[in-house]
């Protein structure tokens, strides 16, 4: 391995190492802080209720590079990331297992840390909470990206998706048409993806086109959750190259939302992501994947039984259970859940797939 490459690996077990978790993010929002402060020290650093902002250099127009602060596993009082022949894991004496290495979205942490290392003109963004709804990005500041061309996201799992579209389209065709080569060269092709926070920067009217995409980790939510740092450092590459191509340009888009012209909510204005459950519980829906099959909404993987019965779905690319067919009078078992959250990402799940479905139906 060349030194580039060892320097990166490090880099990215570092950023692994650091635990957070939705609402507790404060070692990884120090972290970035302090990286940006010791490495980046001509950027200009902002923290906004727990969103960091970052600018490096000066132009007229910033390429853009988001991330999210927090993972959705527990904090453990040991924790080691460990290097298999490249394959990252974590390890807690805690429990005595493997557990969650966090690479949702902890990779695309590193892949901005890198940005901010190797480009002159570069805005990064950092925002809490997307795994309890998109918190951060959805109070973003929007004045903050008036001078942003387009944004990148590596919130994705696996190697090979460059998403074009979540509830709506992303980018620009021009956009399309200016990446295309760049993407196939890496192995990637254009896919539809779920909710993350280029998606509700869309929603918020961001105005420029905008994409997320895999970037090497695999079984995400899960403790059996890796990162493969060829994978990511593949990724790191195609950013780059998208990057160093399409440099400070703007990539005008306008998104539509293909729910809101579908259905009417009424209160809920069409939306199908601006509503939460006490706070903790992220909204959620079965999706269908690009041959029409149901598939989760969390990782886009493919839906099998669940022990729950034949209303519910498990998939095991991420340990969720969703729900696919929900009659109103199941949602009265649901009303007390915020006395009785246990805290699980699956019962996260089965509890706003019934709130969704609910709502849908009233």
């Amino acid at each position: 391995m060349t030194k580039k490459l060892h320097k990166r690996k490090q880099l990215l077990i570092d950023t692994l190492s650091v635990q957070t978790s939705s609402g507790q993010e404060e070692q990884m929002i120090r972290y970035i802080i302090n990286f940006c402060i010791t490495n980046v020290p001509s950027a200009k650093i902002e923290v906004d209720s727990n969103n960091i902002y970052v600018t490096k250099g000066s132009s007229d127009v910033y390429p853009c590079i988001v991330a999210h602060t927090d993972t959705v596993h527990d904090i453990h009082k040991s924790f080691k990331v460990y290097d298999d022949n490249n394959c990252l894991f974590a390890f807690s004496t805690d429990t005595g297992t493997q557990v969650g290495v966090g690479g949702d979205d902890k990779v695309g942490v590193w892949l901005a840390l890198q940005m901010l290392l190797t480009q002159d003109i570069i805005k990064c963004v950092f925002f809490h909470s997307e795994e309890i709804g998109c918190v951060g990005s959805s109070q973003a500041n929007m004045s903050w990206f008036k001078d942003v061309g387009y944004c990148l996201q590596g919130d994705r799992r696996g190697n090979t998706d460059f998403v074009n579209s979540i509830s709506g389209e992303l980018y620009s065709m021009c956009f399309a048409e200016d990446v295309a080569p760049i993407i196939s060269k890496y192995g990637y092709k254009e896919s539809s993806g779920a909710i993350t926070d280029v998606g509700q920067l869309a929603e918020n009217g961001i105005g420029v086109s905008v994409a997320n995409m895999s970037c090497g980790y695999y079984a995400p939510h899960s403790d059996k959750e890796v990162v493969q740092f060829h994978d990511a450092n593949n990724c790191l590459d195609m950013i780059m190259h998208i990057v160093n191509d399409l440099g400070c340009t703007t990539y005008k888009h306008v998104y539509k939302n293909a729910w809101q012209d579908s259905f009417d909510w009424g209160d809920f204005q069409g939306a199908n992501r601006n509503y939460w459950f006490d706070d903790r519980n992220r909204e959620s829906e079965v999706i269908l994947d690009e041959y029409g099959d149901e598939a989760c909404y969390y990782c886009n993987g493919k839906l099998k039984e669940s022990e729950y019965g034949e209303e519910f779905r498990f998939c095991s690319d991420c340990n969720s259970d969703v729900i696919v067919h929900c009659q109103e009078d199941y949602f009265d078992d649901y009303e007390d859940v915020s006395d009785n959250y246990d805290g699980s990402m699956a019962h996260r799940q089965i509890v706003n797939q019934h709130l969704l479905s609910h709502y849908k139906n009233k």
